[in-house]
């Protein structure tokens, strides 16, 4: 243990066993992002948790009252992806957290502001529009991409996911959607 590297890494099993034990108690509320790390965990201090693992970090979050940020890229597989009206709509999965299934889209001409992007995702079985079995964001107008809407707990439940262009910033764009996908 010259290096700290076995310390560190049974202090992380250690957590992650920790936060497993408490999400399937419910007693556990985490917000996390994922992005790069070196394997650490850290707290800030406000209740919110980064549990890290080799190159990529849980999200979790047990909130069901608001859905947390989008990430920055979406991790894991592409797992559906459609390509129509210029607009190409992916749906990715990661076994981290009970399943993540996070959308992204991306608009094949320019989008010129007040024009912008749109995605959601959902629980194929759900029609409403609250968190933790939907989300959506809209990009920034102008922007050609928008990327890492999320939900979590997916494993074996089908996802449908939605991406629509407003060229006048208004409603009445064109769109894309891919419907039960990742099922089981």
């Amino acid at each position: 243990m010259a290096d700290g590297k076995e310390g560190g890494s049974a202090l992380l099993i250690c957590v992650a066993i920790g936060v497993g034990l408490a999400l399937a108690d419910g007693a556990l509320s985490t917000q996390t992002s994922t992005g790069t790390t070196n394997g650490t965990t850290t707290t800030d201090g406000s209740g919110s948790t980064t549990t890290a693992r080799s190159s990529s970090t849980v999200v979790v979050t047990s909130d069901t009252t608001t859905p947390p940020t989008p990430l920055s890229s979406c991790p894991g597989r592409v797992v559906g992806e459609s390509t129509e009206n210029d607009i190409t709509l992916r749906l990715y999965y990661d076994s981290q957290a009970k399943g993540v299934n996070c959308v992204s889209a991306v608009h094949h001409g320019t989008v010129t502001p007040p024009g912008y992007l749109r995605i959601e995702i959902r629980f194929a079985d759900y029609t409403g529009t609250s968190w933790p079995e939907y989300a959506s964001q809209a990009g920034a107008p102008g922007a050609a991409e928008v990327t890492g809407t999320y939900l979590i707990a997916t494993d074996n439940r089908c996802m449908s996911a939605a991406a629509t262009y407003y060229p006048s910033g208004a409603e009445g764009g064109s769109s894309v959607s891919l419907t039960r996908v990742a099922c089981g």
